[in-house]
C-alpha cells in the first residue's frame, strides 16, 4: 500500500521517464482516457459518489457495499474518488482467486494480493497449530493470518499519519519563514533594518576583532515614521475586544481539532474487495467468501480500515450481513448510463479510431436499444469498426442474446433444465410479460402462478442477471430485464412461433393440472358435505352453512373447469402451429 517496491515512485525512474522515455515516445495520450465517466454520467451518480465520500470521511463502523451491473462505473468511481483524496488502497480480486486450481495456489494468490511475503509451506501448518492451541485455550480459532494483516494495516495508518504530520509541520515552517521574510521586507522599506555583518567586516582594530556592532539595530535605534496617538478605549470596548479574541482562539482550537480528526480518518487505509460473487467456484469459493466477510467485518468493527466490497449483484450482500449482524451495511447502488452519455461514449470511441460518424435518427433509435451497458456498447463499437452498419450490429447483438438466453434460462434439454434453480414456466411467464411492458409488479408476479409466494426463483434469476429487481425503502417493488437490451431479446424470443407455442403448451399443461387438482379437491369435499348434510338435516343453521359451502365449491369448480376447457382449446391451436412448423 505504501508503494515501497514500486519502481515508478523512485526519482531516477521519474527523471528517466521525463528526459528519455517520453521524448522518444510517439504516443501523445493514454489509450484508456476515454471512458463512460463523462460529465453526464457523473451527474446521475452524484448521490452515490457523495455517499461514498461520506463513508470515507467518517470513522469506519460498518462495511460499504457498492453494487451495480457490469459496466455501470463502479471501478471508475472508486478510482477517481481515491485519487482525489490521495488514499492508498489494498485490492483483493475474488475473481482471480477463484481461478486457483488448488489450495496452495489459492493461498499464494491471496498472499500476493495482500502483500504477505514470503510464503512458506510450513507456515500454514504452524498457523494451524496456533489455531488448534487457541481452540483448546479460549474455545475459538486465533485467526493468526487475520491478526497479521490487521497489524500491517494499523502500521500503514500510523505511517500515513506521521507523513501527514510531517508535511503539516513543513507547511507551518514555510508559513513562518514567509512571515519573517515579509517582516524583513517591511523593515527594509521603512529604513530601520541594519546588517551587523557590515560593521564586523569594516570595523577597525579591536572593534573588528571583538565583533562589536554585529548585533542588528532595533526599531528604537533608527528613525521611523511618525506615529499618531492611539485613542484611549473605554473599559467596555476593551472587554469586547478580549471576548472577541477569546472567541477567535476557541474557534481556532475547534478548527484545529476538526482538522486533526479528519487527518486521522484520511490516514486510514482502504481495503477493496472486488468481484465479490458466489456464482461458480464450488465449496472452496464459498469458504473463501466467508473468510473474507469475517475479515472485512473485523477491520470495520475495529476501525482499522475503510472496507469497500464491490459486487455486480445485490444478492451477495446477505453473506456480509451475516458477518456483521449488529450493524446495517452502507449500500450504494449504481445503474446504467443514460442515453445521452451512451451516445457520447460511442461517438468518442469511433472518433478515436478514425471514424467520424453522424448517426441518423433511425441509427440513434437502434443504439438506444442497448441502453447504457458498457459491455454491449463496446460490442457495438467493435462491430461497427469491422464494417457492419449500426442496424446490423444491434440486430446481431440481440440475436446472440436470444441464443444465450435460451441456454441460460431454459437449458439445452430437459435434463439440463432440471439443474436450473427455477422452472421453465417461471422464466417464460416473466419474459412474456416483460416483452410487453418495461417493468412489472414484483408482488403481483410473486402471488400468481407459477411462483405462488416463493421468492427463491426470482432471487436466483436476479443473481443470474436475467432480471433486475427494483426496491423502494429497502423492499422489492418492481421487476425489469437484467440488461436494457434484454427487453428486445425477450421480444425476439416471444415472437418465435415455434418456441412460443412450445413454452405456452408446457405452461398451459401446468395450469390445467393445477385446475384439475382444484376440481378433484372440490369433488371430494362435496362428497364429504353430502354426509354432513344428511347428519344435520334437523338443524336449520347447520343445513344453511353446508349449503353455502357447497355453492362456493361449485362456483370454484366451475371456474376451474372453464379454465381447463379454454386452455385445452388454446393448446389445440398451438399444436397446429407446431405441425405447420414441422412441415
Amino acid at each position: 500500500m505504501e508503494d515501497w517496491f514500486d519502481y515508478k515512485q523512485y526519482a531516477i525512474y521519474q527523471w528517466l521517464r521525463t528526459n528519455a522515455f517520453d521524448r522518444f515516445s510517439f504516443s501523445t495520450r493514454d489509450s484508456d482516457v476515454v471512458s463512460l465517466a463523462s460529465e453526464g454520467v457523473w451527474k446521475e451518480r452524484q448521490d452515490a459518489e457523495e455517499a461514498l465520500h461520506k463513508y470515507l470521511t467518517d470513522l469506519p463502523n460498518t462495511i460499504c457495499f457498492v453494487h451495480g451491473p457490469q459496466g455501470s462505473g463502479k471501478t471508475r468511481m472508486l478510482s477517481s474518488l481515491l485519487k482525489q483524496q490521495g488514499r492508498m488502497a489494498m485490492i483483493i480480486d475474488v475473481g482471480e482467486l477463484s481461478k486457483a486450481g488448488s489450495d496452495i495456489a489459492l493461498v499464494s494468490g491471496l498472499a500476493n494480493q495482500t502483500g504477505y511475503w514470503p510464503v512458506f509451506s510450513f507456515l500454514n501448518s504452524v498457523n494451524n497449530l496456533i489455531d488448534l492451541a487457541s481452540v483448546g485455550v479460549i474455545g475459538q480459532k486465533g485467526k493468526f493470518q487475520i491478526y497479521i494483516h490487521a497489524v500491517g494495516l494499523s502500521r500503514v495508518n500510523a505511517t500515513r499519519r506521521s507523513q501527514r504530520q510531517r508535511l503539516a509541520e513543513q507547511s507551518q515552517l514555510k508559513e513562518l519563514q514567509a512571515k519573517e521574510d515579509q517582516v524583513l521586507r517591511e523593515k527594509i522599506e521603512r529604513g530601520i533594518w541594519h546588517d551587523g555583518r557590515i560593521d564586523a567586516v569594516c570595523g577597525n582594530g579591536i572593534m573588528s576583532e571583538l565583533g562589536v556592532g554585529i548585533e542588528p539595530f532595533g526599531e528604537k535605534d533608527a528613525d521611523g515614521p511618525l506615529r499618531t496617538a492611539v485613542p484611549v478605549q473605554s473599559t467596555e470596548e476593551n472587554e469586547k475586544e478580549i471576548a472577541d479574541e477569546q472567541k477567535q482562539v476557541e474557534e481556532a482550537k475547534q478548527k484545529q481539532q476538526r482538522a486533526e480528526d479528519l487527518e486521522s480518518i484520511e490516514s486510514m487505509p482502504v481495503v477493496i474487495i472486488k468481484n465479490f460473487d458466489s456464482k461458480g467456484g464450488g465449496a472452496r469459493k464459498e469458504e473463501l467468501l466467508d473468510v473474507l466477510s469475517q475479515w472485512a467485518a473485523s477491520l470495520a468493527e475495529g476501525q482499522i480500515a475503510h472496507v469497500i466490497v464491490v459486487s455486480d449483484n445485490r444478492e451477495n450482500i446477505k453473506r456480509l450481513a451475516k458477518s456483521l449482524p449488529s450493524k446495517p451495511l452502507n449500500q450504494i447502488s449504481l445503474s446504467d448510463a443514460d442515453n445521452a452519455s451512451a451516445m457520447s461514449f460511442v461517438k468518442q470511441k469511433l472518433h478515436d479510431s478514425g471514424m467520424d460518424v453522424n448517426f441518423t435518427q433511425q441509427e440513434l433509435a437502434y443504439i438506444a436499444r442497448l441502453g447504457g451497458r458498457a459491455s454491449d456498447l463496446e460490442s457495438l463499437i467493435h462491430k461497427v469498426r469491422s464494417g457492419m452498419t449500426v442496424q446490423e450490429a444491434v440486430d446481431d447483438i440481440i440475436i446472440r442474446g436470444v441464443s444465450e438466453l435460451r441456454k441460460n434460462a431454459f437449458g439445452d434439454d430437459i435434463e439440463d433444465a432440471k439443474s436450473l434453480p427455477w422452472t421453465r414456466e417461471q422464466a417464460w411467464i416473466l419474459m412474456k410479460q416483460l416483452s410487453k411492458q418495461p417493468e412489472i409488479s414484483y408482488h403481483e408476479v410473486l402471488m400468481d402462478f407459477p411462483f405462488k409466494g416463493d421468492e427463491t426463483p426470482l432471487r436466483n434469476m436476479e443473481h443470474a442477471e436475467l432480471i433486475s429487481i427494483g426496491t423502494i425503502n429497502g423492499r422489492p417493488s418492481t421487476i425489469k430485464p437484467g440488461k436494457p437490451v434484454y427487453k428486445y431479446v425477450f421480444e425476439q424470443l416471444v415472437q418465435d412461433p415455434t418456441f412460443q407455442a412450445t413454452q405456452d403448451i408446457a405452461f398451459n399443461e401446468k395450469v390445467i393440472a393445477s385446475a384439475e387438482a382444484t376440481v378433484r379437491a372440490c369433488e371430494d369435499e362435496l362428497l364429504t358435505l353430502k354426509d354432513v348434510d344428511a347428519g344435520t338435516a334437523s338443524w336449520w343453521g347447520s343445513k344453511r352453512a353446508v349449503e353455502m359451502r357447497a355453492n362456493h365449491l361449485l362456483r370454484k369448480m366451475r371456474a376451474a373447469q372453464d379454465k381447463v376447457e379454454a386452455l385445452e382449446r388454446q393448446n389445440g391451436q398451438l399444436k397446429k402451429v407446431l405441425a405447420k412448423a414441422k412441415v
